[in-house]
């Protein structure tokens, strides 16, 4: 035990502190990811609230279209006057695109990503509904970002998540319920496809992308913080046995 007794007995205070600043910087690498999920939570405490207005819920579909391609889509909120396909996009820092552009830019502290152009999804998510539905119910598509900084070419089709939430509760209010939002609803649940193995493949449409590495570097901080505070643990237990003559 002479060992134990020869490391300082600050040692496990040095550990503590350093597994703690590991854990700040961590958070710091992590917060467009946090940001991102708080938005995304604020958006789906929204459409709870819908179905306490009458509103059918649907989330994480995915439906084929004519062409035999997979459709994903992220929330489906069925009323008897329309359907309302919301798209959540947690890209973080700012957001550059035009309406007829083939992809959108995401601009981070760590550089420009690009990715579709989300307006085009929208329109794949309006072929597939209208082929299964005609146009009995009108269809309405949002993208809601729940981290960014929308830039460029204004549209009601791509918001922030706040604005989204109104939009949504302002759309449902007072033609929530009838029978053909039970008609749309039955049609989509029965055709809705069942084998979910594809729908990670199908949601890289909203990958993080400029999230991704601040992510991973945050959860390598986090480990280390999490294994230097072990080993002050360790230590101070058993410098405080050889102390107390347990061992």
């Amino acid at each position: 035990m002479d060992a134990i007794e020869m490391i300082p007995s600050v040692t496990p205070v040095i550990l503590g502190s350093l597994s703690i600043f590991l854990l700040v910087i961590s958070t710091y690498f992590a917060m467009p990811w946090l940001v991102a999920m708080i938005g995304n939570t604020r958006v789906e405490r929204g459409l709870n609230l819908l179905k306490e207005k009458g509103a059918i819920v649907l989330n994480h579909l995915l439906l084929a279209d004519k062409k035999g391609d997979i459709i994903h889509i992220d929330h489906l909120i069925i009323t008897n006057a329309q359907i309302i396909a919301l798209s959540t996009l947690g890209y973080s820092g700012e957001i550059l695109g035009s309406v007829r552009g083939r992809t959108w830019i995401q601009e981070t502290r760590q550089g420009s990503y690009r990715f579709p152009n989300p307006l085009v999804h929208h329109e794949a998510i309006r072929n597939v509904l209208h082929g299964m539905l005609g146009e009995r119910l009108k269809v309405k598509t949002i993208s809601a970002f729940t981290s960014g900084r929308l830039q460029g070419d204004a549209t009601e089709e791509v918001v922030s998540a706040q604005v989204c939430a109104n939009t949504i509760h302002a759309a449902v209010e007072g033609i929530a319920t009838g029978s053909r939002q039970q008609w749309a609803s039955n049609i989509i649940r029965n055709v809705q496809l069942k084998d979910r193995r594809n729908l990670e493949r199908e949601r890289s449409f909203v990958t993080h992308q400029g999230n991704e590495k601040y992510l991973k570097i945050a959860q390598s901080l986090m480990a280390g913080s999490a294994l230097l505070m072990l080993l002050a643990i360790a230590v101070a237990g058993l410098r405080l046995a050889v102390n107390h003559g347990v061992i």
